[in-house]
């Protein structure tokens, strides 16, 4: 069964340009994020749980510059849940071609100052799909 996935499309914005007239390096986040709290809301997980999931490792490679107003598909996949931990992996494609790729690690830190914590199962198996 394939684990859980989200997909958006959207216009690359002006706001998210620099000044060489391409995609500001930190876009891609802000387009993940997206799909990340699209993904939850798909789930029926809580909204409260950005709160919750720091980032531990984060990789990402643009692969073309991506200019204003250019349509970006956004895919957000869950490629591995762990104990407490998860890891998802990104692309953006524009006109069909690969723009962007990469992964980040978050873990389930609910209570501050208290360290990670399992992941309830009924959230383990949304992440997977089940």
């Amino acid at each position: 069964m394939a684990s859980a996935f989200v997909e958006k499309v959207r216009l690359l914005e002006w706001m998210e340009t620099d000044a060489a007239g391409h995609q500001h390096y930190t876009s891609a986040f802000r387009w993940v994020e997206e799909c990340e709290s699209a993904l939850y809301r798909k789930l029926g997980l809580p909204t409260t749980l950005f709160g919750q999931i720091p980032r531990v490792k984060v990789t990402m490679e643009y692969k073309r510059r991506i200019f204003f107003g250019e349509e970006i598909l956004t895919r957000l996949q869950v490629a591995r849940v762990g104990t407490s931990s998860l890891e998802m992996a990104f692309t953006a494609h524009v006109a069909g071609e690969l723009a962007a790729e990469g992964t980040y690690i978050i873990v389930h830190s609910p209570i501050v100052g208290e360290g990670s914590k399992p992941w309830p199962d009924a959230w383990k198996k949304a992440f997977l799909g089940e």
